[in-house]
């Protein structure tokens, strides 16, 4: 090959990657304005919560509506027989309920629900209604787009959602989800045995607030149209929690049919600890990590959660799971449109340098791979000393590592941070000002459920301010 065919090639090659980087930028960019105020996060649901009821069982992500709020149950137990359930609007705090074991978490005020042109009636049942066509994704994997994770077989004809391995040997899955269409007026989706919680969005509204939580038994879960707006065709997404992903299939009469749909939105990869993972505060609504509430606030839907508590780009955890950097081949691997790092005060116990260092690691590991924007999040804004030097030294190898595509959006080190109360407190913030409360649940570490939310709307506020205008600049 002549020099001059080398140059010739060189530059084809240079103008095919400017290509495909300004097609990744505007899809991201495209699917960011249609998400603007019309997604599930923000949009009412179809059906609103159930009222508190006294001398009922109440299991993790259930929610009821109460005194002109929602709220969540956070530990599982029964609700006295006598007494006015929860009440406290002030704090995010696990509350008891009475005596009882039972505590709930204010998950804010109660938003009208919206039935639309007709809401279905949802029901529950514990043996098959028998529509007359299942249709089992071991028979018709075309039928479901998967998104945040890799379905295998679950008793032979049914699927299990792993994600990605915690370490090698180790599958994990921090959320997943199946979307489908449907034009069914009756609408079927059996529950394997120990699903635990799964949420159902239709037409981009959450059915209701609540997850639905599957115990040790088969469930179908009944989605009737029949009654209010019939058949036609519908835009079906289960969303799974963070403790097991499973997909059983949907169930029809023999007169409607199921097909792929969702594909073709922009794969977010999100690497982080337990904001994301979750934790023994949760989140404990199906869909409810910050990487998933993210992913739909800006209509980057295939959200691939690679996220374990208690790691770091230093801290590997008690249980040597993979660190940050160390998972970046599988995040690669994914063929991501954007990665985001969140973290850690896992690394707090490091040296700055070694923090530094270990990110700037991660970061060129990332760029080596490809071209896909990268968003890296401080550290939360926790009442842990060694947040800020932490949250500082990511920042300085974002800085060193001098990509234009490579954003910082700080949290502790915001002007003011994003949560409020005790040694961060004077940092920006009118005096006295203290949310923490609402943000960080009792262990003064994790957020409780709201607190979730809370961190991924701020999230989106600085990757609207920041990333979005870069992207849209080429």
């Amino acid at each position: 090959m002549s020099a001059r065919d080398m140059v010739a090639r060189g530059i084809a090659t240079q103008a095919r990657a400017a290509a495909n980087a300004a097609n990744r930028h505007a899809r991201l960019l495209r699917a960011a304005d249609a998400a603007w105020g019309r997604n599930p996060v923000v949009l009412p649901p179809w059906l609103a919560p159930p009222a508190y009821s006294a001398d009922t069982s109440y299991a993790p992500g259930q929610v009821v509506a109460n005194n002109g709020s929602w709220y969540m149950c956070g530990i599982a137990g029964t609700s006295p027989a006598s007494g006015s359930g929860p009440t406290t609007t002030a704090s995010g705090q696990y509350v008891p309920d009475g005596a009882s074991a039972l505590y709930w978490t204010c998950l804010g005020g109660a938003r009208a629900a919206d039935p639309g042109d007709g809401a279905p009636l949802v029901s529950v049942a514990t043996t098959n209604p028998a529509l007359g066509a299942n249709w089992v994704p071991a028979s018709f994997p075309g039928a479901y787009s998967v998104r945040g994770a890799h379905p295998s077989p679950l008793r032979t004809s049914f699927w299990s959602l792993t994600g990605f391995e915690a370490k090698p040997g180790v599958p994990m899955c921090a959320g997943a989800s199946v979307a489908f269409a449907c034009d069914a007026d009756k609408l079927v989706l059996f529950l394997p045995a120990n699903s635990g919680q799964v949420r159902i969005i239709v037409d981009g509204r959450y059915l209701t607030p609540g997850s639905h939580v599957v115990a040790g038994q088969d469930e179908w879960l009944v989605i009737d149209w029949t009654e209010s707006s019939g058949r036609r065709q519908r835009y079906y997404e289960l969303e799974t929690g963070k403790s097991a992903s499973l997909f059983g299939c949907a169930q029809t009469s023999t007169a409607a049919t199921v097909s792929a749909a969702g594909a073709g939105e922009p794969r977010m990869v999100v690497i982080g600890d337990s904001y994301n993972a979750g934790s023994s505060y949760g989140p404990w609504l199906a869909g409810g990590s910050i990487a998933q509430l993210l992913a739909k606030r800006l209509g980057w839907r295939d959200a691939w959660n690679l996220s374990v508590g208690g790691t770091g780009y230093c801290n590997a955890s008690a249980s040597t799971f993979s660190t940050f950097g160390q998972r970046v081949p599988q995040a690669l691997a994914l063929e991501p449109d954007v990665i985001m790092l969140m973290g850690s005060s896992n690394d707090v116990g490091y040296s700055p340098a070694a923090v530094q260092a270990a990110a700037l690691a991660t970061l060129q590991a990332i760029r080596a791979g490809t071209a896909a924007p990268i968003v890296v999040v401080g550290v939360p804004s926790i009442n842990l000393p060694g947040a800020a030097p932490t949250e500082a030294a990511i920042a300085a190898a974002v800085a060193q590592a001098g990509d234009p595509l490579a954003f910082f959006v700080p949290i502790c080190g915001a002007k003011a941070p994003w949560v409020l109360g005790g040694w961060n407190n004077g940092a920006g913030a009118p005096p006295g000002t203290i949310n923490a409360g609402l943000y960080i649940a009792a262990d003064d570490i994790h957020p409780p459920e709201i607190g979730f939310d809370y961190y991924a709307s701020r999230i989106e506020q600085a990757i609207r301010a920041t990333v979005l205008p870069a992207l849209a600049g080429g």
